[in-house]
């Protein structure tokens, strides 16, 4: 029977070779660090055992799937290791922490008993590992969400990246998986879907991971697609919106399609900045059917607005591959 622990590092990896060193010292750097870093490789056909088994600066246990389980099929391989911890982080072998974010994580999340989640603001990092933004305003705040606020935020795809989030399991099996026909927005599919059965949630302001950006990324290979671009994003603020139990107001709807206007039009015209006018056009039809034209029309004034002051007033650094931001 395995030792239980209080924190658990599993760290979901394919290929991780590029930076997955980085993402091991950074767990390493850590003011308290985990109990156990347990790496799941999905296959890897490059050095990434090698980087595991010879990482010097804490230990490493290092697993092999019998066979590619996918991104979502490994991180529910992942979760069967809550039983054994209090905490449990899934951490990408791309992104890193800074020192303190178990520490604040942790005391954030304790107190008391149970299934809970705690996030915080993350930095975006490109390949070398230089600034490109931040997910928020940090203003070194802690909040307790009501669980009705959490999953209107995630009907909104309010962001949560995975280095951002610590679960606690408490010692229990945790109560949802990772769905496996979303692959770019099971993640907050499966973040509204947990968030709806913890008794504590919590935000905390404050920018203690990176998450990287970089030409390999999942979401980048999986954009040249309709169905995970755009429906599948519709169909995730239609089902966490529905995890609320209020039914389809009005209103509420109206703005999610407003959103849904201005994000699916960031993404059509960074295709288009990228010289793929004839897949911004699908991904601009697309969106429309669901939208509607007028909503459409005034999401793309917003776009146009928002590129304005992010990256010619403020000067925001814009990865060249990211087509979400």
């Amino acid at each position: 029977m395995p030792v239980k622990s209080q924190l658990i590092t599993a760290i979901p990896v394919y290929n991780g070779e590029p930076f997955l060193e980085r993402t091991l010292a950074a767990v390493a750097r850590q003011t308290r660090r985990p109990d156990r870093v347990v790496v799941i490789d999905n296959q890897s056909t490059d050095r990434t055992e090698a980087i595991v088994r010879g990482f010097a600066g804490l230990p490493c246990e290092f697993i092999r799937n019998p066979s590619n389980l996918g991104l979502f099929g490994n991180l529910n391989r992942c979760l069967q290791l809550a039983p054994e911890t209090r905490f449990l982080h899934l951490l990408h072998a791309d992104d890193t922490i800074s020192p303190e974010f178990y520490e604040v994580m942790m005391q954030s999340l304790g107190g008391d008993a149970g299934l809970a989640l705690g996030w915080c603001l993350d930095e975006r990092i490109d390949e070398n590992d230089a600034h490109l933004s931040v997910s928020g305003k940090p203003d070194g705040s802690v909040t307790v969400l009501e669980r009705d606020v959490f999953l209107q935020r995630k009907a909104e795809i309010g962001n949560q990246a995975f280095c951002a989030t610590l679960i606690r399991t408490d010692y229990q099996p945790v109560p949802v998986q990772f769905p496996l026909d979303a692959p770019i927005m099971g993640d907050q599919m499966y973040w509204a879907a947990l968030g709806a059965k913890c008794r504590k949630i919590v935000f905390v302001n404050r920018a203690l991971a990176q998450y990287r950006w970089h030409g390999s990324n999942q979401t980048t290979f999986l954009a040249p697609a309709i169905q995970p671009l755009i429906l599948d994003e519709w169909r995730t603020m239609e089902m966490n919106e529905a995890l609320r139990g209020k039914g389809w107001i009005w209103h509420r709807k109206l703005k999610l399609k407003a959103l849904l206007a201005v994000r699916s039009g960031i993404k059509a015209k960074r295709v288009r900045q990228n010289g793929n006018a004839k897949y911004s056009q699908e991904i601009a039809a697309a969106a429309q059917k669901i939208t509607g034209g007028p909503l459409w029309l005034a999401g793309q004034a917003v776009v146009e607005l928002r590129d304005f002051y992010l990256f010619t007033v403020c000067r925001r650094q814009r990865h060249p591959k990211n087509i979400y931001s």
